[in-house]
């Protein structure tokens, strides 16, 4: 009789040990949410930030397109005259 007394105490206490185990898993696992949390707040805050800076990426993008095309439409079109010019002679 005993002998089931401290058995049974012994599977209490590792009970005990378990609920523990999983209590302070609990907190751990509450605070890393609320940080979660926050990291997400700060990094929306940051995607918003940087939207404006996209769309002025873009347009200066644009903008050195539209140099670069008209920079070449210039060149070929000074080529063509100059040719006329040439066959002209």
């Amino acid at each position: 009789m005993a002998d089931t007394d401290d058995r049974i105490i012994r599977i209490e206490n590792k009970l005990d040990k378990v609920v523990d185990h999983i209590s302070s898993i609990d907190s751990t696992l509450a605070a890393q949410h609320e940080s979660l949390r926050e990291h997400i707040r700060r990094t929306n805050l940051l995607e918003e930030e940087v939207e404006p800076i996209k769309k002025h990426v873009n347009m200066v993008g644009g903008v050195i397109k539209m140099v670069l095309i008209l920079s070449a439409v210039g060149g070929g079109a000074e080529g063509v005259v100059a040719l006329l010019n040439y066959l002209r002679k």
